[in-house]
């Protein structure tokens, strides 16, 4: 019975006897065909172990076999098995990975995963995430979404949430002259926008990441601006669950109402967390205030590799905060910093290169996909790849690199065998600079591994010395190009 999903139809197909060979003298009277598990279909009944799994696979929340059967007869109730039977009874017992599968998909028809290699850990998250998703603030039952969380919290290690209700409107107090307000913190509840996450979050004792978006989909006619807010009792309530989760490495808050000062409650929480690794805070509305604690953030971790902040609120001083979190030592091991959407300004532009040409180790990959990079400040980015020895690759995407900034690139590019890739999509450059970068991004390929001489623009005795390198550099000083040193007499 395992044979349909165990071997693939792909490989039963490249493994089948071809007609000619079946037409053959040779196997034409052939009686055995080992090759065809379906042989039998219509020429023998089924066992009676057939009949029985059948009678034993609809009341499997009455009486469960799986202990005492064979593997065999075990496989068979695996592919009987209605994909409708309550979680309190499948989780604890089933193991069966096909079965999981099966479930997912009769559940989820519409869904489409590729890649998935433990699909009873992903239709148990996507139970929980379906719960969570439709459930109504207003009648939301603690104790019912904490046995759930239970129940799944063994098997699963992500959980994505697309949207979260909203709880519906109070009703404006009649105001009344001699009524009396209480203010007191101990007596006035808390209000949530959306259902509180502690409950749930506190049992996910697995979860390594999370993913969440506090909005509704598809309201159609119903829109309202309200119906993606999201409160400071919200991210409170984000935090205390957070804080039990101990192998959490990603964290993705998404397409949400996140400002300054709701960004910086969740970075407190998340600092105290060495085993974070990515934040991701894409689509936002961060400004400057908040990119300065996330540059704090990244200052004090030690362990946080990817961040994500594109299309935010952020200008000048959010980007000074993120270069000089980058310039410190020790900081964080940044990999990946993505700034994509962001509009730059020419100031912006030199802050940057200000700290990258700094920086020889961090980050290795650098997204400024449509900054509105143009011009100086586009002359500027290209530059820093003169004397920044860190990057191995730079997207500019959608950004306007022509003129001397074109020049720059390649001059840059000449001198860096570093970087390894630069994505220059849309940039409005010419077909020849293209392939100039093109070669010289495959020389730098062939050269991984290999030690390189150093440039002749860059004297040996300086090599070790970027400060003297980039003296002028600086955001103070926004005429300035990379490439163009100093005359200094070497001291003895």
């Amino acid at each position: 019975m395992k044979v349909p999903y165990v071997v693939s139809e792909n490989t039963r197909e490249a493994y089948n006897t071809s007609t000619i060979m079946k037409a053959s003298l040779a196997e034409a009277d052939r009686k055995i065909v080992a090759e065809n598990f379906e042989w039998d279909d219509d020429f023998t009944p089924a066992p009676l172990t057939y009949f029985a799994a059948i009678a034993l696979s609809k009341i499997f929340n009455r009486i469960n076999p799986l202990r005492k059967i064979l593997q065999k007869d075990r496989d068979l109730l695996m592919d009987l098995y209605p994909a409708n039977i309550p979680l309190k009874f499948t989780v604890p017992c089933i193991k069966d990975e096909q079965y999981w599968k099966r479930s997912f998909y009769s559940k989820f028809p519409s869904r489409k995963e590729i890649g998935v290699s433990y699909w009873k850990g992903k239709f148990l998250s996507a139970c929980l995430q379906d719960y969570l998703e439709n459930v109504k603030p207003d009648i939301f039952v603690e104790e019912e979404a904490v046995e759930l969380a239970k129940l799944v919290s063994p098997y699963i290690f992500e959980l994505g949430l697309n949207q979260l209700q909203m709880v519906r409107q109070p009703r404006p107090p009649v105001s009344r002259d001699d009524a009396v307000e209480d203010t007191c913190d101990f007596s006035v509840p808390k209000l949530y926008d959306h259902i509180p996450l502690e409950p749930v979050l506190i049992r996910l004792y697995n979860l390594q990441e999370i993913s969440l978006i506090f909005g509704v989909n598809n309201l159609e006619d119903e829109y309202l601006t309200r119906y993606f807010e999201l409160s400071i009792s919200d991210c409170e309530s984000l935090c205390r669950g957070l804080e039990h989760l101990q192998h959490l490495r990603t964290f993705r808050i998404n397409r949400s109402n996140l400002d300054c000062s709701k960004v910086k409650i969740i970075l407190q929480s998340l600092v105290k967390k060495e085993s974070i690794e990515e934040l991701d805070f894409n689509h936002c509305k961060i400004g400057d205030y908040g990119m300065k604690a996330l540059g704090g953030f990244i200052y004090m971790h030690k362990n946080v590799k990817r961040v994500r902040i594109a299309n935010n609120r952020f200008k000048e001083i959010g980007v000074q905060g993120i270069a000089y979190a980058l310039q410190m030592k020790p900081a964080a091991p940044i990999e990946l910093l993505d700034f994509s959407l962001n509009p730059m300004s020419l100031e912006c532009a030199t802050i940057f290169a200000a700290a990258f040409v700094r920086c020889k180790e961090k980050p290795q990959t650098l997204t400024v996909n449509s900054c509105g990079f143009s011009g100086h400040s586009a002359e500027k980015m290209a530059g820093l790849l003169t004397l920044n020895r860190g990057l191995t690759r730079l997207d500019m995407a959608a950004n306007n690199l022509s003129g001397e900034a074109e020049k720059t690139l390649i001059r840059a590019l000449e001198q860096n065998k570093r970087v390894l890739r630069v994505d220059l999509r849309s940039t409005h450059i010419s077909e020849e600079t293209q392939a100039k970068v093109d070669h010289l991004l495959e020389r730098n390929k062939k050269l991984v591994g290999v030690e390189t001489e150093p440039s002749e623009e860059i004297p040996p005795l300086y090599l070790n010395e970027p400060e003297y390198l980039i003296w002028e550099y600086n955001p103070n000083n926004p005429d300035y190009i990379p490439g163009i040193y100093p005359e200094r007499v070497p001291e003895v």
